[in-house]
């Protein structure tokens, strides 16, 4: 392992709480009174959600009032997740201590809405899935990651990893809460990282080599 990244890996070790990635929870837009009726007396097709004016996000398959608007540049996202992810960066942002974890944050995001054959969207899903394993299962701190990312973005070569549908999750970034302390706000951030990173389990190898062949040796 080259020196400068044997120190940062030191230096992050053990400092954040431990992820359950078991956690599962249900993550849906709250409907209002007057919706609560048509929703248990009808499928939820398409169709209703039109009439509702929900929209489900293709990324992470989260239900959100709709907004107007468009999604990420080359990430996979409806605009009300999007919306609503602008959110929660805005929570992290005010906070110094929620910047602390703030790019556990980012690559869960990143990880849970990956984009097609787009250069940028490639790149991003690697890069966003090293640090995560860096982060859950070699204990680095997060606060981290720009060193880390910058030693990461012209290697190794990235080839587009495909997460089948069925290994979405169904944690969120509606998972972590956008007031009150920090600590919890981690411990939930750390819960969704953890999540997302198990539904690319099939390509775990790849990424592990892909931080070999970065220079930061995985175990």
């Amino acid at each position: 392992m080259h020196g400068t990244t044997e120190g940062l890996l030191r230096r992050g070790v053990g400092r954040h709480l431990p992820c359950e990635t078991g956690v599962r929870m249900r993550e849906r837009a709250t409907v209002d009174a007057g919706d609560e009726l048509l929703a248990s007396a009808e499928p939820v097709t398409e169709g209703v959600r039109e009439r509702r004016k929900e929209q489900v996000c293709p990324g992470c398959g989260v239900v959100l009032e709709a907004v107007e608007g468009s999604g990420h540049d080359y990430m996979t996202s409806s605009p009300a997740c999007w919306h609503g992810y602008g959110k929660l960066l805005a929570a992290q942002y005010s906070d110094p201590a929620r910047m602390a974890f703030h790019q556990i944050v980012v690559d869960a995001y990143a990880a849970q809405h990956p984009g097609g054959d787009d250069p940028r969207a490639i790149r991003s899903v690697g890069i966003h899935l090293m640090t995560l394993a860096l982060f859950l299962e070699q204990g680095v701190d997060p606060s981290l990651g720009s060193e880390l990312h910058r030693g990461m973005v012209d290697r190794p070569v990235f080839h587009q990893l495909r997460r089948e549908h069925r290994a979405r999750t169904e944690i969120t970034f509606r998972h972590v809460p956008l007031t009150g302390p920090a600590d919890p706000a981690r411990a939930r951030a750390f819960e969704w990282a953890g999540a997302a990173w198990a539904s690319w389990t099939a390509h775990h190898h790849v990424v592990h080599g892909w931080l070999r062949r970065s220079g930061l040796s995985y175990r």
